[in-house]
């Protein structure tokens, strides 16, 4: 039973599933956030008094979401700054439609409404790990997903990609 497959037909796999992962192909741009445990950024919408390290309770003028003097910021809840984000682009490949890659036989049948799956290189893992939420596109219809559990290796005769399971927000 060995060798049941060749070399030559797990290179041709490996040589199909990266051009179809490249940013001109049916891969799609998928914006992945990546949140910070840490409070670092000033608020954008309140007014931060650096003697209480926290809200001063007045609206800046500027922000995002208006209040009046002496209600609590909506925007940083009254803490005067804000978990830092970071955003990056990617393309991965996307498959919308959780019965294409559900195994309906599985006795684990956990995938809640509005799944949805990526793959993409193992080169990716440390970036998919730390990604709280993905943002796409797809027919003029913005999507928003947050991260189901950690991206699993696959492969055919390596573990050269990861998918990563994503369910709807």
């Amino acid at each position: 039973m060995t060798n049941l497959i060749s070399s030559e037909f797990k290179a041709l796999f490996n040589t199909t599933i990266n051009e179809l992962l490249q940013e001109n192909t049916l891969a799609l741009p998928c914006k992945l956030s990546f949140a910070s445990n840490k409070t670092t950024d000033l608020c954008n919408n309140c007014i931060y008094d650096p003697i209480t390290k926290a809200s001063s309770y007045r609206y800046n003028g500027t922000g995002p979401v208006s209040f009046l003097d002496g209600q609590i910021c909506p925007v940083c809840s009254g803490f005067g700054k804000v978990r830092g984000s970071k955003t990056e682009t990617l393309h991965l490949g996307v498959i919308l439609d959780s019965k294409y890659f559900v195994n309906w036989d599985s006795k684990d049948f956990s995938v809640p409404d509005g799944a949805m799956q990526t793959i993409c290189s193992n080169t990716l893992m440390s970036k998919l790990k730390s990604a709280s939420d993905i943002e796409l596109t797809v027919n003029n219809v913005l999507y928003n997903y947050q991260r189901a559990g950690d991206p699993q290796p696959v492969g055919f005769g390596s573990m050269d990609y990861i998918i990563t399971n994503w369910k709807r927000q």
